[in-house]
């Protein structure tokens, strides 16, 4: 029974001086993971693809050099250009799904000023402010002209 307890204590300790052998990734090449793996899930997948695989290269270069022992410099600014690259490709894929979504709410726009036309209903100019309603006056009433008050001092 004492060898068991004597051999995980053994093997215990030895996995503890394992881990802290490795050393912890700079937090350039942390950060340039979660914006890589925003980017990856994001719109950037479909309506960036080439911006996407420039960071996919980018992100494996930033890996490869931390992994293979090359200067910690080095590593961390080949991270910083990973996730720079990852946080333009994402912004590049929303521009594109932002453009995208306007272009189907100016087709929409069209179809229907195109149903009012046909309508006969008035031409509206989207960049006009629309005119707000007319208000009809109440009817004044005619006052009788004022007269200055004198205000004399009693004592």
């Amino acid at each position: 029974m004492r060898t068991n307890h004597g051999t995980v204590a053994i093997l215990l300790v030895g996995g503890l001086l394992g881990c802290a052998s490795a050393p912890l990734p700079p937090k350039e090449l942390i950060e340039a993971r979660k914006s890589y793996e925003r980017a990856r899930t994001s719109a950037a997948a479909e309506l960036a693809p080439a911006d996407l695989r420039g960071a996919t290269e980018a992100m494996e270069r930033a890996e490869q050099a931390f992994a293979g022992g090359s200067e910690l410099a080095e590593a961390r600014d080949l991270a910083y250009l990973a996730g720079r690259r990852a946080q333009l490709a994402e912004s590049l894929g929303r521009t594109a799904a932002t453009e995208r979504q306007r272009g189907a709410a100016l087709q929409a726009y069209g179809e229907v000023h195109l149903a009012l036309r046909r309508r006969g209903a008035p031409a509206v100019d989207p960049a006009s402010p629309a005119d707000p309603p007319r208000q009809e006056k109440a009817p004044t009433r005619s006052r009788a002209p004022e007269r200055p008050v004198v205000i004399l001092n009693r004592r």
